[in-house]
């Protein structure tokens, strides 16, 4: 491509590759927080046939390490109570075959180290609530029925969450959440191209031309589809470093770049290269399915 003819689909493709690049390394910048740990003390008091009870404990919080079912970058905080080292704050007040009520302290570790990701309390308060669940598992805590199985919340004191910020930890291995943003980016610089790299006047369409032309219909409408797909869905089942997931995830953005880079050579005259780069990136795919098996897939 150091004909002239195709100095600015050159340009229009670089900066594709330069930003699916940078937007894969940012969007899996990983970040840690400042504060890595702390001490949350508090107190519930609750009243259960007539017997006042005071629960008071410290929980204590520290950050873990970056992971996640399907994004790595996830901040993983773990949490125990001081006298006992347990991570359940979850309170078995009554029980028996078939009936059961509970209290749930509602401590979330990355909530109270102050983690803005999270946010579970959008709809209810931060407080302790108690909870009657039947035969047949449903929940209940409204007072007339917390009332019949002679308990009540009498108070409590909570900790407030602390405030945290958050610095670059370390750049995390890709997940199928990159997928569609750069196919997206891929798809303009192919609408890029259509528009900006126009066909040389002189040129006649050749055999070869329309054979390039159906070409690059049937990978973008059929293949890239299908290899999207894909990748968008392989961390289904969690995500992972392996090689054959990272590769597959730009599969995609590929094709399209292979068509766009088609599509400027056909126009350029260039029929023979124009269909060769089309194929490029179904011969990857190919490739990925002969080393990795239809076994990397699922």
């Amino acid at each position: 491509m150091k004909n002239k003819k195709l100095f600015l689909p050159t340009i229009i493709l670089v900066v594709a590759i330069l930003a699916i690049a940078a937007y894969s390394i940012i969007s899996s910048i990983a970040k840690k927080p400042t504060v890595t740990e702390g001490e949350f003390p508090f107190s519930i008091t609750y009243e259960l046939n007539g017997e006042r009870v005071t629960i008071e404990d410290v929980y204590k919080v520290h950050y873990v390490r970056n992971d996640g079912y399907a994004d790595t970058k996830s901040r993983v905080y773990a949490g125990e109570l001081k006298s006992s080292g347990e991570d359940d704050t979850l309170y078995t007040l009554k029980k028996d075959e078939n009936t059961r009520v509970e209290l749930w302290s509602h401590f979330y570790a990355d909530y109270l180290m102050g983690d803005t990701e999270y946010d579970y309390f959008d709809d209810e308060p931060f407080e302790p609530r108690i909870y009657y669940y039947d035969a047949q598992e449903t929940e209940y805590h409204d007072e007339e029925t917390l009332s019949a199985q002679g308990v009540k919340l009498i108070s409590f004191e909570y900790p407030a969450p602390i405030e945290n910020s958050f610095v670059f930890s370390h750049i995390s291995y890709f997940s199928g959440a990159i997928v569609l943003p750069t196919l997206l980016i891929a798809l303009l610089a192919l609408v890029a191209i259509i528009i900006f790299a126009r066909k040389e006047k002189e040129l006649q369409r050749k055999a070869i031309d329309v054979v390039s032309i159906i070409l690059n219909f049937v990978i973008g409408f059929i293949l890239v589809p299908f290899i999207t797909i894909a990748a968008a869905l392989i961390d289904i089942n969690g995500g992972g470093p392996e090689l054959y997931r990272q590769v597959l995830y730009f599969i995609p953005s590929l094709s399209v770049l292979c068509i766009a880079a088609s599509v400027a050579l056909r126009r350029k005259g260039y029929g023979v290269k124009s269909l060769i780069t089309a194929l490029i990136g179904p011969a990857v795919f190919i490739v990925y399915l002969i080393i990795c098996g239809v076994g990397g897939l699922l």
